[in-house]
């Protein structure tokens, strides 16, 4: 069974369970020795890294079992160096592309000019800084949720010219309601189905 009773989950992400919180190895041994309590009535399950928001709240609707929270994201990246129009227009068109836009050249001159403002430079040598420096646009690029780091890899191999680092790729989850006493057997079930990785209870340290 691939469950973990100690995960934790960050406030931030799961902003509906106050308290809970991600803890080092010390704190997991304090909660191993009785320094936590589990929150009643729901826990976590993790998905597999293709599914979507519409397929998930579908399928647990069809299951009769309510979704308190999720956090579904889609990969995006950004591109690290200058590809050629052509290349960025065939990126920009792909099937699998859902969102493909840009930072503003525009904002980031005045970003560049109010950093030279606060500098005792002459005004020769800002002009100067600007011809150096001469911002750039980046381009990030959101895909559908089909695509994984291994899909990503093979879609991207269309695009030999084009470096980029993944900036957004988060583990896909569900919040789902359980009754007290019975968070277990609704874990047990959970598990099986093919879309779920892994489920895990949410806790809370003490204080």
């Amino acid at each position: 069974m691939a469950r973990s009773f100690f995960t934790f989950i960050l406030v931030l992400c799961f902003s509906t369970f106050a308290g809970a919180q991600i803890i080092d190895d010390s704190s997991i041994e304090d909660a191993q020795n009785g320094g936590y309590t589990f929150v009643e009535g729901m826990f976590v399950a993790y998905l597999a890294d293709t599914v979507s928001p519409g397929f998930i709240r579908d399928q647990f609707r069809k299951l009769e079992i309510a979704v308190l929270d999720e956090h579904i994201k889609p990969i995006v990246i950004s591109v690290v160096n200058v590809p050629s129009k052509e290349t960025l227009e065939k990126l920009k068109n792909h099937k699998n592309v859902t969102a493909f836009y840009a930072t503003s050249l525009k904002d980031e001159t005045i970003k560049l000019e109010q950093l030279l403002e606060d500098t005792f430079l002459s005004a020769e040598q800002k002009e100067q800084i600007k011809k150096e420096t001469a911002p750039v646009e980046t381009f990030f690029v959101e895909f559908n949720y089909s695509i994984n780091r291994k899909a990503l890899k093979e879609l991207m191999g269309e695009f030999r010219d084009v470096a980029y680092k993944i900036i957004s790729d988060q583990p896909r989850t569900v919040t789902l309601k359980a009754e007290p006493g019975n968070e277990p057997l609704l874990m047990d079930k959970v598990e099986q189905f093919l879309f779920v990785e892994s489920t895990a209870m949410i806790g809370t340290i003490k204080n």
